[in-house]
């Protein structure tokens, strides 16, 4: 029964965290969600959802289906389905997303686009940052080949 929430296939989405008291310094790419509780600087892309806690102090550039901000955040957003920033909240950067909640008393510094699904396109990953991983994984397969 432990599996009762995985789908079929084996199919199922990670979970990243960077914890408390983690400061983590890069890129992270992602198919499940993250979820950040302790300090973060690069760029955190995710094919699901991003959660920054209240004690997350982020300093990217964010990417993802859902973005949910408590805590505290420095870069430009970019939810493809929907964002939302709770009252603990503080974001400096231009947002974009299609539907989005800020609470009351967020402190907000910034440009905000709202445009329907699939209109606004994603930020595209550094190129130097993919070609290099991509370069690194030919490299590992020649050498075991």
């Amino acid at each position: 029964m432990l599996d009762g929430g995985r789908k079929k296939g084996g199919d199922t989405k990670a979970l990243t965290i960077i914890g408390q008291g983690t400061l983590f310094s890069g890129e992270v790419q992602s198919k499940g969600t993250i979820r950040i509780e302790g300090q973060m600087k690069g760029a955190i892309h995710s094919e699901d959802t991003i959660v920054v806690q209240e004690t997350g102090q982020v300093k990217a550039d964010l990417v993802a289906n859902q973005i949910v901000i408590s805590g505290y955040v420095e870069g430009n957003v970019f939810a493809r389905d929907r964002l939302e920033v709770t009252a603990s909240a503080k974001l400096v950067g231009d947002i974009t997303a299609p539907r989005i909640s800020i609470a009351e008393g967020v402190l907000f510094e910034g440009k905000c686009t709202m445009k329907p699904p699939g209109e606004a396109a994603a930020p595209a990953l550094p190129s130097t940052s993919a070609k290099k991983l991509s370069d690194s994984a030919q490299a590992a397969s020649s050498n075991n080949g």
